[in-house]
């Protein structure tokens, strides 16, 4: 049996894709590297963070006590629909906190969940900046400006 689309295809896409881990710093390495992609090679990139409980004997290192997604679709340019303009940088700065506790808990225990700072201020349709957790040394500042 063949996959079926509306548009006819067999499914599958020719676009190159990257898988990258990073531990806990994996939502920030993605950013990173997809902001990158956007920049130098002025195309579309689809971020994905995705989060579930590790198989033995890793989640005896790191348990993930639940699943969580996240997904960010980038553009070098403005398109129609966009939210913010984003950008990012290094910095020594501590890392933004949620301010309800049951967040910062989620924050805390799973990887991609790291996003909330930055989803936050998207939901809010804000300009601001979040600073992400990233190294033990350095943390992501990241400026958006609201399209709306």
């Amino acid at each position: 049996m063949k996959p079926s689309s509306s548009t006819g295809s067999t499914g599958s896409s020719q676009a190159p894709s990257n898988v990258l881990c990073a531990f806990d710093a994996s939502f920030a390495a993605g950013l990173l590297e997809s902001l990158t992609q956007t920049c130098v090679d002025r195309r579309a990139v689809l971020l994905v963070a995705y989060d579930t409980e590790y198989p033995p004997p890793l989640y005896l290192k790191r348990p993930i006590p639940d699943a969580l997604g996240v997904a960010m679709f980038l553009t070098p340019e403005k398109t129609m629909g966009a939210l913010a303009r984003i950008e990012a940088t290094l910095t020594d700065e501590a890392c933004d906190l949620m301010a309800d506790p049951q967040l910062e808990a989620l924050r805390r225990a799973i990887p991609a969940a790291r996003a909330l700072p930055l989803l936050r201020l998207l939901a809010a349709g804000a300009s601001g900046r979040a600073i992400l957790d990233y190294l033990d040394v350095s943390r992501i500042a990241v400026q958006i400006e609201s399209c709306s």
